[in-house]
């Protein structure tokens, strides 16, 4: 999923002041930190979407021949390999 860098920084660290306010957590080091690791938390999630694009871009190029002799809808094919390979991974999109 495509979000900006900026975006992710801006709810990390509104999740951080949020616990903070509802006293969910208690800091042991500085409060930019810990919403580092928030952030960092989000990025390595959506990453793994990202890989996975380009996972099923690979796997279609490969059948790319097959998909236009059959006319097959490459959009739709690439939702559906998606899809599959998320639920066979476990994955939550």
């Amino acid at each position: 999923m495509k979000v900006k860098k900026e975006v992710v920084r801006y709810l990390a660290k509104r999740i951080v002041d949020h616990l903070k306010q509802v006293e969910a957590i208690e800091f042991e080091c500085d409060e930019d930190s810990v919403v580092d690791i928030v952030d960092g938390a989000i990025n390595g999630d959506l990453s793994v979407e990202d890989r996975l694009n380009d996972e099923v871009k690979a796997i279609l190029a490969e059948k790319e021949e097959t998909l236009d002799e059959n006319n097959i809808n490459y959009r739709k094919m690439f939702q559906m390999v998606k899809n599959k390979l998320a639920r066979e991974r476990g994955l939550i999109l």
